[in-house]
């Protein structure tokens, strides 16, 4: 039986698939420890897959985590490795992941990311990080925060724990893996080694790249409003599990910080932060700045609002 299983995620994207699935398969941890399931919402490359030994799911949900959820029965693993579509783990990858969670605490391993730009020779990129060259990473983006799936990993009784939660998540999916580790209360552990390769390119997930900034802030305030309503959800089952008040405190801040966006984006929102969730929110968040002065614009008129806005549009519009 396979100690770890990866699943990668395609959805409505195919130009990418095959280069993360060989990226998966070209592993220095010996191919009987680990299994690869591919959940798409397409036919193309089924065959191709295969023949390459791999899994795959067809699933066309409307939530990125029923996808996942879709995929999580066919998974023999104790640990479960998410992979997007777009991008490229190193192949020492899952030789570094199985060495972590020797340690029987051990339920959430998150790593650092490099990205790239679509063009770049992918095996010079390796060789760099293979070297370690210190001059080469000092000048490229790396993130170690948990807002990428390709670099997270997971024990996989904590999914099934959380299942129906999992399966209504519809954004910020890595977030989740995130807070239904810290609400099982095992090790979480952030390590600061490159293990994978985050692509950008004008479809990543991330940055909304929509035609008007009517669409685009429907889309955002259905993005926040989502995670909002899952996480007074998580809250509400803290009480009964007796999970630890810090582990409250984390996922209240979250919602807050929800709630407040929706408010200054939306004109007649569901969800209306006032004067007494904004005080909650900086005794909560006090050190985060940036996000205190983009609270108060709950306090602003609207057209102030709309102005900042349009601003964070506009930024990601050039961001591709």
């Amino acid at each position: 039986m396979p100690f770890i299983s990866v699943i990668i995620t395609a959805h409505n994207r195919r130009e990418f698939l095959l280069e993360a699935v060989n990226s998966a398969l070209n592993q220095t941890l010996p191919k009987e420890e680990y299994e690869i399931i591919v959940v798409k919402n397409f036919s193309e490359y089924d065959d191709i897959l295969k023949n390459l030994g791999v899994k795959t799911v067809f699933s066309n949900e409307e939530n990125q985590g029923a996808d996942i959820v879709n995929a999580l029965s066919y998974t023999e693993g104790k640990v479960i490795c998410f992979l997007d579509d777009d991008d490229i783990w190193v192949p020492w990858k899952l030789e570094k992941v199985k060495e972590a969670f020797k340690e029987e605490s051990l339920g959430y391993y998150h790593h650092a990311l490099l990205a790239f730009r679509q063009g770049e020779n992918i095996s010079e990129l390796i060789d760099k990080l293979k070297e370690n060259d210190k001059e080469f990473m000092r000048n490229r983006f790396i993130d170690l925060s948990p807002v990428n799936s390709s670099s997270t990993c997971i024990r996989k009784d904590i999914l099934v724990k959380y299942v129906s939660q999992l399966k209504k998540v519809r954004y910020f999916i890595d977030n989740f893996y995130y807070y239904f580790a810290l609400l099982k209360n095992y090790k979480i552990k952030f390590d600061p080694v490159i293990l994978t390769l985050y692509r950008w390119h004008y479809n990543n997930s991330t940055a909304l790249k929509e035609k008007s900034f009517q669409e685009w802030l429907e889309k955002k305030i259905t993005f926040y409003s989502n995670r909002y309503e899952l996480l007074l959800e998580l809250i509400s089952t803290c009480k009964s599990e007796g999970i630890s008040n810090t582990v409250v405190k984390t996922l209240l801040a979250q919602a807050l910080s929800d709630k407040i966006t929706v408010t200054r984006l939306s004109k007649d929102g569901l969800y209306k932060a006032n004067f007494s969730d904004y005080l909650k929110y900086v005794s909560l968040d006090y050190k985060n700045l940036r996000g205190i002065l983009l609270a108060s614009l709950i306090f602003m008129p609207k057209s102030v609002q709309l102005y900042v806005a349009r601003k964070w549009y506009e930024k990601e519009q050039k961001a591709s």
